[in-house]
C-alpha cells in the first residue's frame, strides 16, 4: 500500500553527498532537505528491499551494503519505536542457470548480523504465503508473496548499473525481486510490462539508490566500479530512476521499463524535483550490442508466443464446434450479443 503519496508534480529526488561510511549522516540530511520522503507517522510494518543480485561484496557495487539496515532502523523507529522492520529478498536463478538461496545470501553478504543487531526481520519470499495474480501485457501468471498486499510502508534500495537487458537497472527493476519464484527466465520477454506491473501494485514509499559506487561495464553483477560518491532518495520510483539515469549519462527514453512505467502511469518524464546537484558521469556500456540483440529477440519471442496463442484459441474453437456444434453456436451467439450490448 502506498502511504506517502504526493500531487503531481510533487514527486522529489535528493541528491546527497555525504561521507562514504556515514548512512546515517546521509538519510538525516535528506529527511532535512526533502520533508515528502518520510511520513510523519508509521504503520506497523515496514518492508525493505536490498538489491542482492550475487554473493558480492557492496564494494564492488553490485549489492547493497549492510548498513543501510542500521542507519534505516534508527531513523524509523524515531518516528515510530515500535515499529517491526523486515527485509525481503528472494530465491533466484542467475543468468548462468545456478541457483542461489536467498538465506546463503543473506548471510555471506552480512545482513543476518545487521539484522540480529538492528533487532529486525529477514524474510525469504520465496518460502511466503504467495497469491497468483495477472499483469497486463504479462502473458503469464505471477506469484506475489500475500505480505506486500497488507498495509506496510515500502522501502527499496537499489544500486547505480547498467543491465544488458535493460539498460539500466535502479529502483523499478528491483521491484522483479519481489516474485517469489526463484526462476523468472520465463518473464524476460516482458520485462518492461511486468516491471510496470509491480510497481502499480506496489510502489515503493521511499526510494534510495546507493551512487557511491556504481557499476560500468556489462552488467549488472560483471564490470568495472565507479566512484559516485552520491546517494538518490526519491519519493517516487520513476522520478528516482530518471535522476539516476542522468547521473549515469543515459537518456531514460532509452530505457524500455522507464518508458513503459511512464506510459502506464500517464505521465511524462521530468515531472519531478531535484534537491541538491547531480553531477553526471556517463557510464561505459560495453553490452550497447548485446542490448540491442536482446531486445530484438524478446521482441521475436513475443511475437512467436502471441502466435501459439493465436493458434491454440482457433484449434480450440474447431475443436468444440466439431463435437458440441449446438452448444459451440450458442455460446457464440451470447458472445457476440453481449458484446453488442457493451457498445
Amino acid at each position: 500500500m502506498h502511504l506517502n503519496k504526493v500531487p503531481e508534480p510533487e514527486f522529489q529526488v535528493a541528491a546527497i553527498t555525504e561521507p562514504k561510511d556515514d548512512l546515517s549522516a546521509a538519510v538525516r540530511t535528506a529527511r532535512r532537505v526533502c520533508p515528502y520522503l518520510f511520513p510523519a507517522s508509521l504503520p506497523r510494518h515496514v518492508v525493505i528491499k536490498p538489491n542482492l543480485c550475487d554473493i558480492t561484496s557492496w564494494e564492488t557495487g553490485v549489492t547493497t551494503d549492510p548498513r543501510w539496515m542500521a542507519a534505516l532502523t534508527v531513523e524509523l523507529r524515531s518516528i515510530r519505536p515500535d515499529v517491526q522492520i523486515r527485509v525481503v529478498e528472494s530465491d533466484a536463478i542467475s543468468a548462468y542457470k545456478s541457483y542461489r538461496s536467498c538465506d546463503e545470501t543473506f548471510e555471506r553478504l552480512g545482513f543476518v548480523s545487521a539484522a540480529r543487531e538492528a533487532g529486525i526481520e529477514l524474510v525469504n519470499l520465496s518460502r511466503c504465503d504467495t497469491i497468483e495474480l495477472r499483469l497486463d501485457g504479462v502473458p503469464m501468471p505471477v506469484r506475489i508473496p500475500e505480505l506486500f498486499l497488507a498495509e506496510m510502508l515500502f522501502i527499496s534500495v537499489a544500486n547505480l548499473k547498467v543491465h544488458p537487458y535493460t539498460r539500466m537497472t535502479g529502483i523499478l527493476k528491483n521491484s522483479l525481486g519481489l516474485l517469489s519464484d526463484a526462476d523468472i527466465s520465463s518473464f524476460h520477454p516482458h520485462l518492461s510490462a511486468l516491471i510496470s506491473g509491480l510497481h502499480l501494485l506496489c510502489p515503493p514509499d521511499l526510494c534510495i539508490i546507493d551512487g557511491r559506487i556504481g557499476l560500468e561495464g556489462q552488467g549488472p553483477i560483471i564490470g568495472y566500479p565507479v566512484q559516485m560518491n552520491t546517494i538518490l532518495f526519491g519519493n517516487d520510483a520513476l522520478a528516482t530512476d530518471e535522476a539516476a539515469c542522468h547521473l549515469m549519462g543515459i537518456p531514460p527514453q532509452q530505457v524500455p521499463h522507464l518508458h513503459q512505467t511512464a506510459k502506464d502511469l500517464k505521465r511524462s518524464f521530468g515531472q519531478f524535483k531535484t534537491i541538491g546537484e547531480i553531477h553526471p558521469k556517463p557510464f561505459a556500456f560495453d553490452s550497447l550490442e548485446t542490448h540491442r540483440a536482446i531486445l530484438t529477440k524478446f521482441r521475436i519471442r513475443r511475437f512467436y508466443q502471441r502466435m501459439d496463442l493465436f493458434t491454440s484459441r482457433w484449434v480450440d474453437r474447431a475443436h468444440r464446434l466439431r463435437h458440441n456444434p449446438i452448444s459451440f453456436a450458442r455460446s457464440a451467439v451470447s458472445k457476440l450479443v453481449g458484446g453488442r450490448r457493451e457498445q
